[in-house]
């Protein structure tokens, strides 16, 4: 879900709308636009539900972006099936290695990240490890994948990232996650 400052935002943005128009529209006054686009106060429930209706009349939803770090392209297929059970717009990348996958964070810059533990050359540990070099992830959260049972990598993975998912992945579990991810960006 966005935050009110946000939906404001991209409300102005898609309609071209000044604070003073978007006031006009909504029946409020210019200081309470203001004041909910600066975030320094936030709607009644009936007037946050009228943002989310113009919102979705402009096409407006809430973003999530998803990068999957996998040497098995089947991961990043489920993953995109769980985007279906996700109630906003999602957008999935692939790295089929770790240096491609850094790569790719950089430029991306994903909200979430779903990163294969075992994979040839750079192992998604490492991955991991190198993740703050990058600039613009400080937000981003690492969930591990794994087919591995070893209590050794289990604990490495998680002292590394915020969770970890047991291989096979489900559609629910990966469905909760991304839903998480969302509700934790407000």
């Amino acid at each position: 879900m966005l935050t009110t400052s946000e939906l404001v935002s991209r409300i102005r943005g898609a309609n071209g709308d000044t604070q003073e128009g978007l006031a006009r529209r909504l029946g409020v006054s210019y200081p309470t636009i203001n004041s909910w686009e600066r975030g320094r106060s936030e709607p009644h429930p009936a007037r946050r539900r009228e943002l989310e209706d113009l919102a979705e009349s402009l096409g407006i939803r809430a973003e999530l972006s998803v990068l999957v770090i996998d040497d098995d392209p089947v991961t990043s297929e489920i993953v995109r099936a769980a985007t279906r059970h996700v109630d906003a717009s999602v957008t999935v990348g692939a790295a089929l290695d770790g240096w491609e996958g850094l790569v790719a964070c950089g430029a991306q810059q994903p909200n979430l990240l779903f990163l294969d533990v075992m994979m040839p050359g750079i192992d998604g540990l490492e991955v991991a490890r190198r993740l703050p070099a990058i600039e613009g992830l400080e937000k981003m959260r690492v969930v591990f994948v794994t087919a591995s049972q070893s209590a050794d990598v289990l604990n490495r993975a998680a002292s590394l990232g915020h969770a970890v998912l047991n291989k096979p992945l489900e559609f629910d579990q990966l469905a909760r996650v991304m839903t998480e991810t969302l509700d934790a960006q407000d």
